[in-house]
């Protein structure tokens, strides 16, 4: 409208957000794959996700892979597990029957390709295991131990930890795979979870959402056509699998 600014302004922010939901969610972006591990209780079968969770990839439980089932046929499906998207929850089919072996660390430890981490027991721990490591300061990962040793691992660490951070063995806990929502873009220095190649694609959405509103549904259909052209070549040029 006259008078009106739209750079800057909160209409084009909410432009460019839902252009960056509709590009991000148009495709399983292997950027916004995220792998993560949920600890086991005994006799509990319902887990929360993580807030981010948006739809899962891959579940394993105790290592075997698990298949997606609707909450109706849950009870009559061995080895699966259902997605409750209201409360945000994996419910599985197997009821745990025991807790998930907790190794407690003993003291911080910094990043490195080959780390000595001391813990308050090593029962049950083997070399070669898979681990996961539950960080206290949001840098949980995975890893392997090389070496085990007296009340210590030897292991790499992406990133450092905390004393009191917990390991688990991969085999251990309910192993995730899921892809997550984005954070809207708030600020100038926000960046997003998408592919850089797709800035520009991004772009082109927002645009097409700014034709509709003057109303030009010509140029709009035309920016749209351009847009999901460009997407399509992104996404087969950013994962061949």
């Amino acid at each position: 409208p006259s008078g009106s600014s739209y750079v800057d302004s909160t209409a084009e922010l909410q432009d460019f957000n839902e252009a960056y939901q509709a590009t991000a969610y148009a495709h399983d972006w292997p950027s916004l794959l995220v792998r993560t591990g949920i600890v086991k209780v005994a006799n509990l079968n319902r887990y929360s996700f993580p807030s981010n969770f948006r739809k899962a990839r891959t579940v394993k439980l105790d290592n075997v892979t698990l298949r997606e089932v609707e909450k109706e046929f849950l009870k009559r499906t061995r080895q699966s597990y259902s997605v409750d998207q209201e409360q945000n929850d994996i419910i599985l089919y197997t009821v745990p029957s025991a807790a998930s072996t907790a190794y407690t660390l003993s003291n911080a430890e910094s990043a490195g390709n080959a780390v000595s981490i001391q813990l308050d027991t090593v029962s049950g721990l083997s070399q070669h295991d898979e681990i996961w490591v539950d960080s206290a300061t949001g840098t949980d990962e995975f890893t392997m131990v090389s070496a085990v040793g007296t009340l210590q691992i030897t292991a790499r660490l992406d990133a450092a930890k905390s004393a009191s951070d917990i390991l688990y063995r991969q085999n251990d806990i309910v192993d995730v795979q899921y892809y997550r929502r984005v954070t809207l873009l708030s600020a100038s220095g926000d960046t997003m979870l998408l592919p850089q190649a797709l800035d520009y694609i991004v772009v082109l959405y927002a645009a097409y959402l700014a034709y509709l509103r003057l109303e030009q549904y010509t140029e709009a259909k035309e920016i749209k056509q351009a847009w999901k052209e460009q997407m399509e070549e992104a996404w087969l040029a950013s994962d061949k699998n």
